[in-house]
């Protein structure tokens, strides 16, 4: 499976731009977490996650876990270099 490489901030402006499309419409308090590169854990899964995501009564919390389970089939994180 091939991923596009992106920096963090490409990643999260991406992710953040979903979400505000995704999030209910009377729920305006949650933020998508910053992705984080992580080792994956087998050869298929992207090297990056998020932050833990608080539960929201309106159901945030599972519109963020769909979208990042979407966008993990399709990015990976760069690594970060060293400044």
């Amino acid at each position: 499976m091939t991923r596009t490489s992106l920096s963090s901030m490409q990643l999260y402006s991406i992710l953040d731009r979903e979400f505000k499309e995704l999030r209910p419409i009377h729920c305006r308090g949650c933020r998508i977490p910053l992705p984080f590169v992580r080792n994956p854990p087998d050869d298929v899964s992207a090297n990056w996650s998020v932050g833990t995501v608080r539960e929201c009564p309106a159901g945030c919390h599972l519109v963020i876990a769909e979208l990042v389970t979407r966008m993990w089939t399709r990015y990976d994180m760069e690594p970060e270099r060293p400044q």
